[in-house]
């Protein structure tokens, strides 16, 4: 799972997401590897086609599914296995098998466009700036999120001989994805596995869309069953208590397990169910309900959050001091990317000098120190992804956002769009090193999966754009329908960096302050051997700022999983993944054209 940092089961805006459980994790011997390799097919139309269009799905469903939750996938097994599913048996039909080599093509393509959401800004930063009334048109969202991207790709392509070839990082996602690749073509009983599925996952694709449709466009669910009761006098419906009428949201649960989903249960009991009551009865709060209770909440949500990321960021020490050596690799080296690259790596560069004046008042200096951090602090999300399988992006954004509210103290919009250099850029770095990990263990071609990338980036620019405006003309941002807890996150880094504390609602900063000292203590705690007993932090946070049904939905999805697992463990590996991305792409492709058909209905 994608949260703000990095890969499965990681909270928000991490370059991680909803995936499923990966195979073992030990790259595919060396006869394996040249047997794949030998079957010579790569870029090919099918092969690139079929990425694009899994990865405009991926796209689709990170979008909503991150505005709703912080998580995002970063795609590469859900691609792989609909890849696999899609084309093998066509293949064979037609007499031009489907090889591993286009199979992980397709996995790179779609993996590129599923995290273009994340790399234009839209699950945090846009959203963060549009709140505070900062507009950035549509063709201007598209062209940043394309030149970020970009930059991201290439910034991997650059990182690809010192972490892949000389180190031999694991990059754990690219190992998992490589196997299942080899697994999949290797024998002909794993080839019915994918139809099976396939066929659950479009089953469940199907129900979710129908449910979505009865709540969203008929009324005739309602979004929430709440809680009969009252807590300090509140009815329990107030405070945003029940159960979710949601398939994405059991789906999330589902896939991020229990302990996730009870760690963010565990800061909705305490925010919904301690702390607002106890607001409104002090008179801090007034009137009931998600809007006006979350404007308080967010603060020592989003400290929890800074809080983990402060001692994650200090155990990252060496990898700080490693991407130092990753730049002078690189400089002796003369790199590892095609001269073709080089090419767009300057347009890249000068759109993103050029848009960041444009759209975000920040002038040349102030662009070329953002990049001047990017390359450094991408190196640092790199080596994460490659050593846990987490890119921590939103960290090295929220450390970009510190740095400028030193240099341009005072300035809120540009201080957010500093910190959207280095977060959108260092999406799809990860993202990248995890598909080019699999690649390099397939005998793949680094520049074709390059290639393949950046065609994603501008693939998954043209969907996510459009994407975001209907979600947001219909849903709003900031509401409990679209409650987008990486934004708060931004935005509470902003105005600290920017105005101090003072400028807080009433007490809010005592609420940030033992939050960020909770979030640490409990970061610390994890990292000894009680680490399966103590709640994650970024999860608790992200129940500080989404309502309570979404927590509660989430431990029901969670919980079910949970008791199966006990009565039947090899069904629910085989399908739970399936079953989990068919509920997500499902709600996701249903909320998105019923926003779509409102939109086009107002304005008609």
């Amino acid at each position: 799972m994608s949260a703000a940092s990095g890969h499965p089961a990681a909270p928000p805006e991490v370059a991680a997401g909803p995936e499923a459980p990966r195979p073992a994790v030990d790259a595919p011997g060396p006869v394996m590897v040249a047997a794949l390799a030998s079957q010579g097919r790569e870029w090919t139309a099918r092969s690139l086609g079929m990425g694009l269009l899994i990865g405009a799905l991926l796209a689709v469903t990170n979008l909503y599914m991150g505005m709703k939750t912080g998580f995002w996938d970063s795609g590469s097994i859900t691609a792989t296995v609909l890849g696999f599913s899609g084309l093998a048996a066509y293949g064979r039909r037609r007499g031009v098998p489907y090889t591993p080599l286009e199979n992980n093509l397709t996995q790179t393509a779609a993996s590129a466009v599923g995290a273009m959401p994340a790399s234009a800004g839209l699950l945090g930063a846009l959203p963060a700036l549009a709140l505070w009334g900062t507009g950035v048109p549509g063709w201007g969202i598209a062209a940043w999120g394309i030149a970020l991207g970009a930059v991201g790709v290439l910034v991997a392509g650059l990182l690809r001989r010192r972490l892949l070839e000389q180190e031999a990082l694991p990059f754990p996602t690219g190992i998992a994805t490589a196997e299942l690749i080899s697994t999949l073509h290797a024998a002909t009983p794993a080839r019915d596995a994918p139809a099976g599925r396939g066929r659950t996952l479009v089953g469940a694709g199907l129900v979710a869309m129908g449910l979505t449709w009865l709540r969203d466009a008929r009324g005739w669910l309602p979004a929430m069953v709440a809680l009969p009761g009252r807590v300090g006098g509140v009815p329990l419906e107030s405070l945003t208590w029940g159960v979710g009428m949601s398939p994405m949201l059991l789906a999330v649960g589902m896939m991020t397990g229990l302990q996730l989903a009870l760690s963010m249960l565990l800061g909705s009991g305490l925010a919904w169910g301690v702390l607002a009551p106890g607001l409104l009865g002090k008179g801090v709060v007034t009137g009931a309900g998600y809007e006006s209770l979350s404007a308080w909440l967010m603060w020592p949500g989003v400290g929890l959050m800074v809080g983990a990321a402060v001692v994650s960021l200090g155990a990252q020490a060496r990898d700080f001091l490693g991407a130092a050596k990753d730049l002078r690799s690189v400089g002796a080296s003369g790199g590892s990317l095609p001269r073709w690259s080089l090419w767009v790596a300057a347009v890249a560069c000068g759109l993103t000098v050029v848009l960041g004046g444009v759209l975000f008042g920040l002038g040349v200096p102030s662009m070329l120190l953002a990049l001047a951090l990017l390359v450094p602090l991408c190196a640092v999300c790199a080596r994460g992804a490659g050593q846990t399988d987490v890119s921590p992006v939103s960290q090295m954004g929220n450390l970009t956002q510190v740095v400028f509210g030193v240099v341009r103290p005072g300035e809120l919009s540009p201080n957010v769009a500093a910190g959207s250099v280095v977060a959108g850029a260092a999406a799809q770095t990860g993202v990248s090193l995890w598909s080019l990990k699999a690649g390099y263990l397939l005998g793949a071609s680094a520049p074709r999966q390059l290639g393949a990338q950046l065609v994603g980036v501008v693939v998954g620019a043209v969907v996510a754009v459009p994407a975001y405006l209907s979600l947001v003309e219909v849903y709003g941002l900031g509401t409990a329908a679209l409650p987008v807890p990486a934004a708060a996150q931004f935005r509470a880094v902003a105005e600290v960096s920017v105005r101090g504390l003072a400028g807080l609602p009433p007490y809010a900063a005592w609420g940030a302050l033992v939050g960020c000292g909770v979030g640490a203590l409990l970061t610390l705690a994890a990292k000894g051997r009680a680490a399966r007993w103590m709640p994650s932090p970024v999860a608790m946070g992200i129940g500080f700022i989404t309502p309570a049904f979404f927590a509660v939905t989430l431990c029901l999805g969670a919980g079910l999983v949970a008791l199966a697992r006990r009565w039947s463990p090899k069904a629910m590996d085989a399908h739970v993944p399936a079953l989990g991305s068919g509920a997500l792409v499902g709600e996701s492709l249903m909320g998105l054209i019923i926003a779509a058909t409102t939109a086009l209905q107002r304005s008609a």
